[in-house]
């Protein structure tokens, strides 16, 4: 047994100093009512809210919409989306985006979801069709 919570803390330290060379800095918490950085609106839905980094700092957005306008071409690691069922953030370049018919914060009907099955149930619920953030922000008039 102790040979086992040995090996088990080791594999532990392992895991927390590999995590630490990522060098990748997760954004922080969303707090509601944070201005969108397009539209000044206040960010007060979770499914939607989302952030990207720009310069050194986070930019809050109210929508996966407003987010597209902004961030002209912005690569998918520098930007963070909600998963829509669990409201964590995830890298854009993990997660599947779906486009459909329901209500956002703003005009546009974006959702995002870290699981492609519930990404293509939702789709299919709400007359929708699922690709990646990349797919849809090289497509949406700014």
């Amino acid at each position: 047994m102790a040979r086992f919570r040995a090996a088990a803390r080791t594999l532990f330290a392992a895991a927390l100093a590999l995590a630490g060379c990522s060098g990748e800095v997760a954004p922080p918490l969303i707090r509601t009512s944070t201005p969108c950085a397009w539209c000044r609106m206040p960010a007060e839905d979770l499914h939607f809210a989302c952030e990207r980094a720009s310069d050194g700092e986070w930019k809050v957005y109210d929508s996966i919409s407003c987010m597209m306008r902004d961030a002209t071409h912005a690569a998918a690691r520098s930007v963070y989306l909600p998963d829509h069922e669990r409201y964590r953030l995830h890298r854009a370049d993990s997660m599947w985006v779906v486009h459909g018919e329901f209500q956002t914060p703003m005009p546009g009907a974006y959702a995002a979801f870290f699981d492609r099955a519930t990404a293509d149930t939702f789709a299919e619920a709400h007359r929708g069709v699922v690709g990646t953030y990349e797919e849809f922000a090289h497509r949406i008039d700014r």
